[in-house]
């Protein structure tokens, strides 16, 4: 599959904000589940499409418009052809480790743990 074939069904950044603020302006009157169960009928395509976006859109607490903002740049990035899929990952791990894990300089950080696969045993 092509780092692109995100966009070829799905929506364009204009109209993913255009639903986005639609679904906000009925969220700040009424959040109760029955009300989003009516948002998720009448954006039925955005809400099957984009699952975590609509769940983060429906979310009583404040939305952040200035992350969407940051991920909907990253994505025009890719649809573009500024950068990759894999390098706007690689970037915005990189930011969020940095803004959200704090790290103690001077706590050494442990060796991560290791996955190891039992093997099964031999019974005769």
């Amino acid at each position: 599959m092509s780092e692109k074939e995100f966009i070829k069904d799905g929506l364009d950044n204009e109209k993913i904000l255009e639903i986005i603020k639609d679904i906000r302006k009925e969220i700040d009157i009424d959040a109760s589940d029955d009300n989003v169960e009516k948002i998720k009928k009448k954006h039925e395509f955005f809400s099957s499409r984009y699952p975590a976006l609509f769940d983060l859109s429906t979310r009583k607490e404040e939305f952040n418009w200035e992350n969407l903002n940051y991920f909907l740049n990253m994505r025009n990035q890719i649809i573009n052809d500024k950068m990759t899929a894999e390098k706007a990952s690689v970037i915005i791990g990189e930011e969020w480790f940095k803004k959200y894990v704090k790290i103690d300089e001077n706590t050494p950080i442990p060796e991560p743990t290791r996955f190891v696969r039992r093997t099964k045993s031999k019974t005769k």
